[in-house]
């Protein structure tokens, strides 16, 4: 007995001990949970000890108490908050940082805001992350790819302007870009001026549902954008961020060149296969291919069966020119002209708020010298915006930004591409400027023609903003005023100096001065009401009206003949030779009244109904008026399925009509121009006075038809969509299809010289039908490791067709012989051209295929009608400009302190035109003389009988310059576009140094393109002569206080 009460009693001390362990192993922690952004503190958010059910939520101050293990980690997590894991201390101050894809949020979708949840258009939230960190001047490119619908292309220019579509091709000759809205204005002009670190969020409205509410300017689509605003704060709020970044050009986007022996070589190959003299031939172009000392090559002979070698040098002992004053040469004329690019952006932001007013300054500058020499872009901006509640019923605001700019810009790739490398960039004396000697085309040397531009810089102030009154007299309802202004002006004085380069010369000095002034301005007045009928009908009706206007002013002065060739002098009064001027005032108006109707049935149907009538001059009287309705319908399946693992899942369907004006605002006029001269080639080509003299007398002449029948192009669009958020928002994404008919296209046809001055107008005609789909599926999720992970991806895909041309134009869109663009079912922008089946490889082959002036080596073209040879009805269509399909893919990696991110760009099955094969691929078909690309030492000889190279001729007499499948490539690509890797200071560093956030950053851009094996340009976004797209490296730093 007393053995059992001993290991009771041991038990019981065992026990005993164990809970004595337990309750030491236990933590009290005590907490404070904020915004990591403003301080302000969180309440509602969830505290869990790490693995376990273990939690409390924060209190009305934001504090939490929780008991938790020895050595335990804490999850905090809150809605639309990135959930932040850390380990158990006594005191915690955490800070959660704002997710914004996560956030239910709240969008502007045109002249009111509405959660993105209930949205039922077709609309895009941008994550404007990427727009903190790009060094592009235009914020639009760095969302190349990232948006399903949206194409967005761009050059190497120092002011980096994109070109962006929506949907596809919106329009012939009327303008195919979207509208801008930015802080309530409307604007059409590029965005390189706006500040991108200044805006808070961007939408993108892409179906007619969504737009419609801005009616006739929203055919192309709408995008919203929103600068910041002063966060509710105790105190200031300090933001800095700085961006250097270096620019090049690498293998992947220029063009590989000729040097000189190669440049002789093919120009010795080209004659020896017309038969001709190589070494007379080329001394047209100013090189002797028998010196006694020079650049040895070895060309092959098919006459003789034999490979035969030359010395070249220069024609006169050693020069190019007769004058001696050009050396024979090996340029690289890329090299000459360009240098490592150096970006730099710098942005800075003060704000303050309260419960009583919010204020904002920020200030930024840009600056970009860019990879040719002598261009650059500057631009300096600052904005002010406040806001102000002077009492519980009325608020004021304002949001102005103010912009200076000053670019110079030269197109002189061309130039360096087709520059002779044998031509020096300097004449002997080191100072002057050579140039093309001989036969060689008049081509202006390309550093000469930049270094002569530099001086020519295009300067402009732009002002932008708007003021507003808000009058809210009871809940749910808001009155609206606001003032909007778009204020452009630019100045030019662009100057051209005199310059002797042996066959190319300028002997008159002259400028061209240009200034254009452009005021649009908006006010529109509009009543938002928000209301609820039995508790599960909520209701929001809108009511406007909108008055736009535009002025433009034009003036430029042409002046020839200056003293003295000096930036300070050559201006219009110090001219002593010819001057001209001209200037023009236009401008248009537009009226709009509008209305719409949102309704919410318990969260789960949800309906829009918008009206827009819009009245502009650009018509006549009676056609002036256009109506846009739209109408939505939207049913959430997730509220009726109420399944744990469905976060939400909608459904929604729209219907909507839009409208385009994107025209001259002249357009329906007559248009008349004087003369005064007193013959045919200079004055009217009417005989006003009937006099029959042969004389002219002074009068008007027609330069444009009326139109006074002129209206609307309207587009009228379906759009089928889902969104879904699944599994706690770890998955999300959505699917939308769409149908675009445009009508009554407004187009500017050519038109027959037989219709005599003045066959030049505008009118309505064809129709344009797109189709396409978009799909975006992205992944978060937060691991029990540490590790972040976000992933997300896009495809789209469209079609289109035009549907109706008027058989009056007919003429001037692409056709074959047989069928037209309607007929054909082929999209708007496809070409037609000969089909080339390979290379006529012997003289047998080219008697038997009764195509003229056909040459063995040369193109074979194929029959395809079987008859009388190769004619313009053996065309057909060969090329296509819609890819198969776009897509884009960004993952993102986070990792304690460490983030990581990269963007994959692309497109599948996209048609190119090479146009740099007239180059690459032939001697004399455009510019003989001119240098060439390398592949020309690959062309077809009856020793290389295997090339897909035409061989080389002197001369063009097959005309295989003429439009061909030859010059189509698939341009498919996958690019990484973006390779960002970056490190934020932790809280412990960030707390001493009195900051609330810093982080520095290191990416890349343009890194690598991959492309089809079959494409001979090097890069297939630039198959031309425009600027090649650059390779970058970048660093920057983010630092808040």
């Amino acid at each position: 007995m007393m053995k059992n009460i001993r290991l009771r009693i041991g038990t019981l001390a065992v026990l005993l001990l164990a809970g004595l362990t337990a309750v030491a192993q236990q933590l009290k922690v005590q907490g404070l949970v904020v915004d990591k952004s403003t301080g302000e503190t969180i309440i509602g958010a969830s505290v869990l000890e790490t693995g376990t059910r273990n939690g409390v939520i924060t209190d009305f101050e934001g504090n939490f108490t929780l008991t938790v293990a020895e050595g335990a980690s804490i999850t905090v997590s809150y809605v639309g908050y990135k959930t932040v894991e850390v380990k158990a201390a006594p005191s915690l101050r955490i800070e959660l940082e704002e997710d914004s894809e996560m956030l239910d949020e709240v969008v502007v979708t045109g002249y009111t805001t509405q959660r993105k949840a209930d949205l039922t258009g077709s609309v895009s939230v941008v994550s404007v992350d990427d727009l903190q960190t790009i060094s592009d001047p235009d914020p639009m490119r760095a969302l190349q790819g990232k948006v399903p619908g949206m194409t967005i292309t761009a050059n190497g220019s120092p002011s980096g302007v994109g070109t962006v579509r929506i949907r596809g091709i919106g329009s012939f000759n009327s303008s195919q870009d979207p509208l801008y809205i930015v802080d309530g204005v409307p604007t059409t002009r590029a965005l390189n001026s706006l500040n991108a670190s200044d805006i808070e969020s961007m939408q993108v409205l892409k179906d007619a549902a969504s737009a419609s509410i801005y009616g006739s300017r929203a055919s192309n689509g709408v995008i919203i954008i929103t600068t910041k605003q002063g966060k509710k704060s105790d105190k200031i709020k300090v933001d800095f961020s700085a961006n250097l970044t270096a620019q090049f050009y690498t293998s992947q986007s220029m063009m590989k060149l000729l040097d000189s022996a190669g440049y002789a070589t093919a120009m010795a190959q080209a004659a020896l296969n017309d038969g001709l003299d190589p070494v007379a031939y080329a001394s047209n172009y100013g090189l002797n291919l028998n010196a006694a000392n020079g650049t040895p090559i070895t060309v092959w002979n098919p006459a003789t069966n034999s490979y035969v070698d030359y010395t070249v040098n220069g024609l006169y002992d050693g020069y190019i020119n007769q004058n001696r004053t050009m050396r024979y040469s090996n340029t690289d004329w890329l090299d000459a002209i360009t240098r490592t690019g150096f970006a730099q952006n710098y942005d800075i932001s003060v704000s303050k708020a309260s419960d009583k007013s919010s204020t904002m300054f920020s200030l930024g500058y840009k600056k970009n010298n860019g990879i040719i020499k002598y261009t650059d872009f500057q631009n300096i901006s600052a904005r002010l915006n406040s806001s102000y509640n002077i009492n519980k019923y009325i608020s004021v605001g304002e949001n102005f930004t103010v912009t200076y700019t000053s670019q110079v810009d030269v197109a002189p790739m061309e130039n360096a591409l087709k520059m002779s490398p044998i031509v020096p960039v300097y004449e002997e004396d080191g100072t002057t400027f050579s140039g093309p000697v001989g036969s060689m085309s008049d081509r202006q040397n390309p550093l000469r023609e930049a270094y002569h531009n530099k001086d020519n810089s295009l300067n402009y102030w732009r002002l932008f903003g708007n003021a507003y009154v808000d009058v809210k007299p009871f809940k749910g309802f808001t009155f609206r005023s606001n003032f909007g202004i778009d204020y452009y002006s630019s100045f030019i004085n662009s100057k051209g100096y005199t310059y002797h380069s042996d066959i190319v010369n300028n002997d008159i000095a002259k400028t061209t001065l240009s200034h254009n002034n452009e005021v649009n301005w908006t006010w529109s007045n509009t009543v938002n009401y928000n209301f609820k009928v039995a508790d599960k009908h909520d209701l929001t009706v809108l009511l406007g009206t909108e008055m736009n206007k535009q002025t433009v002013v034009d003036f430029s002065a042409y002046s020839e003949e200056y003293a003295i060739e000096t930036p300070d002098y050559m201006w219009p009064n110090a001219a002593t030779g010819t001057m001209r001027n001209s200037g023009a005032k236009v401008g248009y108006r537009l009226a709009s009244f509008f209305g719409k109707i949102d309704y919410n049935y318990d969260d789960l149907i949800l309906a829009s109904f918008t009206i827009r009538r819009d009245g502009s001059s650009r018509f006549g009287k009676d056609n002036r008026w256009g109506t846009f309705p739209a109408a939505t319908l939207g049913f959430r399946l997730s509220k009726l399925l109420e399944q744990d693992w469905m976060d939400d899942w909608k459904i929604r369907v729209s219907w909507g009509r839009t409208g385009n004006q994107a025209i001259d605002n002249n357009a329906q006029f007559g248009l008349y121009v004087a003369d005064y001269g007193l013959d045919r080639v200079t004055s009217t080509a009417y005989d006003l006075l009937l006099q029959g003299s042969g004389l002219f007398p002074s009068g008007y002449r027609a330069t444009q038809l009326a139109n006074p029948d002129l209206k609307w192009e309207s587009a009228e669009q379906f759009n089928v969509g889902t969104d879904f958020t699944l599994f706690q928002g770890c998955l999300y994404g959505s699917i939308d299809g769409y149908v675009k008919d445009v009508d009554d296209m407004l187009i500017n046809p050519a038109y027959l010289g037989a219709l005599g001055e003045g066959g030049a107008s505008w009118m309505n005609g064809p129709s344009l039908r797109n189709w396409g789909m978009e799909f975006q599926l992205g992944y978060r999720k937060d691991l029990a490791c540490g590790l972040g992970i976000d992933i997300n991806a896009n495809a789209d895909f469209f079609r289109n067709r035009v549907t109706y041309l008027p058989s009056t134009t007919t003429g001037s869109y692409a056709h074959t012989t047989t069928e037209d663009l309607v007929q054909s079912r082929q999209p708007y922008g496809s070409m037609v051209g000969y089909v080339v089946e390979g290379i006529f490889q012997n003289q047998a082959e080219v008697d038997a295929s009764g195509q003229a002036n056909a040459r063995v080596g040369g193109l074979k073209y194929a029959d395809l009608d079987g008859v009388n040879g190769i004619t313009d009805a053996d065309q057909t269509w060969i090329y296509n400009p819609v890819p198969k399909f776009s897509y884009g893919v960004n993952i993102g990696l986070t990792y304690k302190n460490f983030d990581l991110s990269m963007f994959w760009q692309g497109v599948c099955d996209k048609d190119v035109y090479n146009n740099q094969k007239f180059q690459t691929d032939f001697w004399a078909v455009n510019d003989p003389g001119s240098n060439k690309g390398d592949r020309v030492l690959d062309a077809w000889t009856t020793a290389n009988t295997s090339s897909t190279i035409p061989a080389l001729s002197t001369m063009n007499t097959a005309d295989e310059g003429r439009a061909s499948s030859y010059f189509v490539e698939n341009g498919s690509y996958l690019k990484l576009r973006n390779l960002q890797f970056g490190y934020s200071l932790p809280q412990s560093i960030l707390s001493k140094l009195k900051m609330t956030n810093a982080r520095i950053y290191l990416s890349g851009q343009n890194l690598l393109t991959i492309k089809s094996k079959s494409l001979t340009c090097t890069d297939p976004e630039n198959p031309d002569w425009a600027y090649p797209l650059a390779t970058s490296i970048s660093f920057g730093v983010q630092i808040g206080f």
